[in-house]
């Protein structure tokens, strides 16, 4: 789909305008404040000619185009006589259509040789550029070097940063241009084709001439499209070569700042130059704001003025019964119009005395900024103040940078009414009318000047604010590894001591002192907290220890069943961890009734949750005492069969063949069905289904199924397995070897089974007997 040739031509105009401010000064890489910078640190811009020629063949190609399209549209600009009878206006209106294509291409031309002319100029920059960043070799003079010039390059890098960045983006936007002006050639040269063919068909005369107008019309757009899609190339490598220029010059920069961050200077000499210059402009600010303050209550006189004199005019108004009405409502008119420029005037001054309050706090932050600095380059700042300023340097660009973001919205509402006001200054239907506009447009403008001179020394102070933090990163950079380890313990000692003692909250305490009761409040703080959890913990290690010993002693010479003795050092183990609970919150003085806000909570939990706890410990105590399982026995429950390894107060674990342990709550294996694989006995009895060929020696099968079986080391010899003649048919006789095993945690039925069918298909082949 081809792009609307409006639109198209509006981003050819804006590129264009780019390129031509990159020709006609030495900045179309770097900014007037970057050039400024550059030329200070050493590094030269040089000035291109005027009117630099572009490249022989192409300019000269491209100027012949020109000139052909200039004359093809001076031709189309007076037609011939003959074309002015054409019929129902269709030949006027493509040759209104063609007449525009033309103009565009001439423009385009033009365009492409500005941007040949220009090319050339950025790739002798380039070259430039490139020789001095390949033959710099040092500063003129020695190390070391001053602050100000190591905050100069710092400046000039950050700059340049952003003119790498515009340029890039500019290339992005040329290139998206012409993949679309690509596909709009590809479309006006198919559509040339195609009336091509249509016009080979045609035999009607009239029918042809539509079609021939309407194939030359077509020839038009797609050498249009052709132009733009060589101009924007041309654009494209110019454009290239600008990012190629930034990036030696911010290679050289960089460079340079390296060379000056190695041996920095901030001498007595440059700190007093500052200080006179902070003073002078604080000096200047305070006089203005003087000035300011005066003005504002100048005008605030001014609007209150006004105001009773429109108030008494409209009273006048209101009493008079005159026939003459228009008369009045112009001067009511006249009356509110120039309260509302008082009005104005009174805002900007107001806006004038804020914003000079926020300079001089900025200046004031500078001041402290370039204090810190210095106290920190004559080593009389320690490294936690150091970082303590910084911190507080970081905080206050936050707040700067949120101030900034206001001011550009703010900044970019004034130029939309400065927009709006030179809108209905073109349209001011009478000179009292226009005259009242042009002074709302002047009063728009200082409004916009305004915050433009804020944000221009916010930004000073921003970077002022990013040369020391990264003079701050540096630093911290250059420090050993001992003594960042040494500085990171001193601050996380002082951190620690300082979090020790913060207050969480405070609770209500009754103490009784020479018989009285005095009801007070304690501070539970995070010391208090801390202490009393590691309490807690290491009581409850060292209770776990001794119950787990006395438990072992118990089954050992007290002869207790393991289950019982598990059960008594459970609940041994939970009382003994209420009453340490109780007994540490004793020993920090935190109040037990700092949780009576958890009481209301606590009974509601429960009320709610006791029910199946106790329900599940009950029904733990029924299984001691029925004894229906022991933790080592093979059971099956809801579907889950595996062998008992726990037996707790709520549930019971058991662990499948899988090794997968499932937690059961102790009610379901009294409510629901189980099953004790090994109640009375852990020998139980397995089968195995074998069938072979009709016609097989039944008694020869029958003796090898049982000795294959005693075989077999994990089948017991007594019971002894025997073999059963199950079943006989045409096709098969049926044999079921039936065996024995002990359960264990070692014996896996399903592996026995396997076991034995491997044996008995290899004994089977070899015995030849065949199987089914």
């Amino acid at each position: 789909m081809q792009m609307p040739l409006t639109l198209t031509f509006w981003l050819l105009f804006c590129l264009a305008q780019l390129s031509a401010a990159s020709a006609q000064a030495p900045s179309s890489s770097t900014d007037k404040a970057v050039r400024s910078t550059l030329e200070t640190v050493g590094v030269k811009l040089d000035q291109p000619a005027a009117g630099a020629p572009a490249p022989d063949a192409a300019a000269a190609d491209l100027q012949q185009k020109r000139a052909a399209a200039e004359k093809e549209l001076n031709e189309i600009t007076q037609p011939p006589a003959a074309r002015k009878g054409a019929a129902g206006g269709k030949v006027d209106g493509r040759m209104a259509e063609r007449r525009s294509l033309m103009q565009q291409l001439v423009q385009i031309y033009e365009q492409h040789l500005d941007a040949l002319r220009n090319l050339e100029q950025m790739r002798q920059r380039v070259r430039e550029a490139e020789r001095q960043e390949k033959e710099w070799d040092g500063f003129p003079t020695a190390a070391p070097y001053s602050v100000l010039k190591i905050d100069e390059l710092r400046d000039a890098a950050r700059s340049m940063t952003l003119t790498s960045q515009g340029a890039q983006t500019r290339l992005n936007m040329t290139e998206g241009l012409t993949e679309s002006t690509q596909r709009s050639l590809k479309a006006s040269q198919e559509k040339a084709r195609q009336l091509s063919e249509r016009l080979e068909e045609v035999q009607d005369p009239a029918k042809r001439e539509t079609l021939t107008a309407d194939r030359d019309l077509a020839r038009v757009r797609e050498r249009v499209e052709g132009a733009r899609a060589g101009m924007l190339e041309a654009e494209k490598q110019q454009i290239q070569e600008e990012v190629a220029e930034a990036r030696h010059r911010m290679a050289l920069i960089t460079r340079q700042l390296n060379v000056a961050e190695q041996d920095p200077a901030f001498s007595q000499q440059d700190y007093d130059k500052i200080k006179k210059r902070m003073k002078a402009e604080q000096q200047s600010l305070t006089e203005e704001m003087e000035r300011a303050v005066v003005e504002q209550s100048t005008q605030r006189q001014a609007v209150a003025a006004g105001e009773a004199a429109l108030a008494a005019a409209d009273a006048k108004d209101s009493l008079s019964k005159s026939a003459v009405a228009r008369p009045k409502a112009e001067r009511l008119t006249q009356l509110t119009e120039s309260i509302e420029l008082k009005r104005l005037q009174f805002d900007n001054a107001n806006l004038h005395v804020e914003l000079l309050r926020e300079m001089l706090t900025g200046l004031e932050q500078e001041r402290y900024i370039w204090d810190v600095r210095f106290a920190t380059a004559q080593e009389t700042l320690s490294v936690v103040e150091e970082r303590e300023a910084n911190a507080k340097i970081a905080a206050a660009a936050k707040q700067i940078r949120g101030w900034k973001e206001y001011g550009l919205q703010q900044l970019s509402m004034a130029g939309n009414q400065i927009s709006d006001v030179e809108d209905r200054l073109a349209e001011a239907p009478s000179p009292a009318r226009a005259q009242s506009l042009t002074d709302r447009l002047r009063l728009s403008r200082h409004r916009e000047d305004l915050y433009r001179r804020a944000l221009q020394r916010t930004d000073s102070l921003l970077g002022l604010i990013d040369n020391k933090q990264a003079e701050f990163a540096q630093r911290e950079q250059a420090r050993s590894v001992f003594a960042r380890m040494k500085e990171w313990g001193r601050a996380s000692l002082a951190m620690l001591g300082n979090a020790w003692h913060v207050e969480l909250f405070a609770a209500e305490d009754t103490i009784e002192v020479d018989g009285k009761t005095i009801t007070g409040r304690r501070s539970v703080t995070v010391g208090k907290v801390v202490t009393a959890l590691a309490i807690l913990i290491v009581g409850y290690w060292v209770a776990g220890i001794m119950a787990r010993f006395a438990e072992r002693q118990a089954i050992a010479r007290l002869q207790l069943d393991p289950n019982v003795a598990n059960i008594i050092r459970q609940w041994a183990l939970a009382c003994f961890f209420l009453l340490l609970v109780i007994v540490t919150l004793m020993s920090v003085k935190i109040p037990i009734t700092a949780f009576a806000f958890l009481g209301g909570a606590l009974a509601i939990g429960v009320g709610f949750g006791t029910q199946n706890l106790l329900k599940n410990v009950i029904s733990g105590l029924l299984l001691l005492l029925e004894r229906p399982l022991r933790v080592g026995d093979v059971i099956e429950v809801d579907g889950i069969r595996g062998m008992v390894t726990t037996i707790g107060l709520r549930s019971s674990t058991i662990r499948d063949i899988n090794g997968v342990e499932t937690l059961i709550p102790n009610s379901n294996l009294l409510e629901k069905n189980l099953t004790n694989w090994t109640y009375s006995s852990f020998r139980k009895r397995y089968s195995l289904r074998i069938a072979v060929a009709t016609g097989s020696d039944a008694r020869r099968v029958k003796e090898k199924l049982r000795d294959l079986a005693g075989e077999h080391g994990q089948i017991l010899k007594e019971p002894e397995p025997y073999v059963l003649f199950e079943d006989f048919s045409e096709q098969a006789l049926v044999f079921v070897l039936h065996y024995w095993i002990e359960i264990s945690p070692g014996i896996d039925a399903a592996t026995v089974a396997s076991d034995l069918r491997f044996m008995i298909e290899r004994t089977f082949a070899e015995e030849k007997i065949a199987r089914k």
